[in-house]
């Protein structure tokens, strides 16, 4: 599941999000859904990006718990999300956890991957990876962190050239941008 919330937000990912994530990574592996599971969160996170509405329902107080409830439950019904995620996304709004509701899905999408073994990566660019270098990229990862990697591309013109790669919370950067402010550092310092 390519999140961009576990890259962008994995820090800010609060300790009740955690809490519900591990809750639903112990129930579907007791269950042995995770991979239904992931992939039913995938498809809340798609609808969730692609609907103002529905971002506006988890994210607002203007709405009873009631009335999240039952969107939620409409919303889970209509995208044919399974029982237990259903339940899942009840139980948060419930508890007037809606809000939270993303942030857990991040959280359960890195356990996810660190249960797979997979580490995320995110390569930030000037301008869109080929498929060739992403495939080289992901290779030469792999290599480094010894694992699978599950690579994540984004781009951003002001980096000028050059890539910025974030594994976990580490970040590397190599872009044009990054050593333009560096020399302008070095030479006022001079």
């Amino acid at each position: 599941m390519d999140v961009e919330l576990t890259a962008s937000n994995a820090a800010s990912v609060s300790e009740a999000a955690r809490r519900y994530a591990g809750a639903l990574f112990s129930l579907a592996s007791d269950k042995g859904e995770l991979a239904a599971i992931a992939a039913d969160l995938t498809v809340l996170v798609d609808l969730v990006a692609k609907s103002e509405d529905l971002a506006r329902l988890l994210d607002s107080p203007a709405f009873a718990r009631d009335q999240k409830i039952k969107a939620l439950s409409a919303v889970a019904d209509k995208a044919d999300l399974s029982k237990t995620t259903t339940g899942f996304l009840g139980t948060m709004a419930q508890n007037g956890r809606a809000s939270d509701i993303l942030s857990a899905v991040a959280a359960f999408d890195a356990l996810y991957a660190d249960h797979r073994g997979v580490k995320r990566a995110v390569a930030i660019t000037a301008t869109d990876m080929s498929a060739d270098q992403r495939k080289q990229l992901e290779s030469i990862l792999a290599t480094a962190v010894g694992s699978d990697i599950e690579l994540e591309t984004d781009v951003d013109p002001s980096l000028v050239g050059g890539l910025q790669l974030r594994i976990g919370s580490t970040l590397f950067d190599a872009s044009v941008a990054s050593k333009l402010d560096r020399m302008n550092t070095a030479m006022k310092g001079a």
